[in-house]
């Protein structure tokens, strides 16, 4: 695992660039449906971007989502039946890296699991919540999100609460030799929204990191349930 090449934007706290991927690979890009950005960030249509585009990023939010703030419950476990997914969730962190002079900000990386990062929302908060894992290496648990269509359920637990969401758009963005100003539109992806979301993130394609695979989600039920 190459950790520079998960190296955020300089002095930009939120990043997209430090997700779950493996070693740099030679590897032929996975077909990807059809291509174009997304309208707007709640754009009910499934959209995909090919290898090499560029897409215009979803707009900042008019304010900021609710966080957590010390609350006592963090998402547990996610589901994707799809894609027969079924793993736990880990708070992540992020540590700041000097390099070259530049201050670069960097998430930890979970194993065997999706992390959840801990500035994003929680589920049921009304915000962005934010989840990336790996996608060739220790466990590549979001190693199918490429096969994601539209409406495809998502569950997220939190404790014996249970949160679903709906697929709303899968995206793909160029992340290695852009430009400054691309990769804070990459991040923006992860940045709040006043709407509420689920946001997975990983690496793409499959054997190579050279891409940035979004998947966004929308609530549809949620219920008290044991488990």
């Amino acid at each position: 695992m190459n950790r520079r090449s998960f190296l955020s934007l300089a002095l930009v706290g939120y990043t997209l660039s430090v997700v779950g991927c493996g070693k740099e690979q030679a590897a032929a890009a996975s077909q990807v449906p059809s291509t174009g950005a997304p309208s707007s960030p709640s754009d009910a249509s499934a959209a995909s971007a090919s290898p090499g585009a560029v897409l215009s990023a979803p707009p900042l939010s008019a304010k900021s989502s609710p966080i957590n703030n010390g609350a006592t419950s963090i998402p547990s476990r996610l589901e994707i039946p799809v894609i027969r997914v079924d793993i736990p969730v880990v708070e992540l962190g992020s540590s700041a890296t000097e390099i070259a002079g530049k201050i670069f900000n960097e998430w930890d990386v979970a194993a065997y699991a999706a992390g959840w990062h801990k500035n994003s929302a929680l589920p049921g908060a009304g915000g962005n919540v934010v989840m990336s894992g790996h996608n060739n290496i220790l466990g590549a648990v979001f190693r199918e999100l490429d096969q994601l269509k539209k409406d495809d359920a998502i569950m997220v637990w939190m404790g014996a609460q249970l949160y679903t969401y709906a697929v709303s758009q899968v995206v793909i963005i160029p992340d290695t030799d852009i430009s400054e100003d691309q990769r804070a539109a990459n991040a923006r992806w992860i940045e709040p929204f006043n709407e509420e979301r689920l946001t997975l993130v990983s690496c793409w394609p499959r054997n190579n990191n050279t891409h940035r695979i979004i998947v966004v989600a929308h609530p549809q039920v949620t219920a008290q349930v044991s488990r």
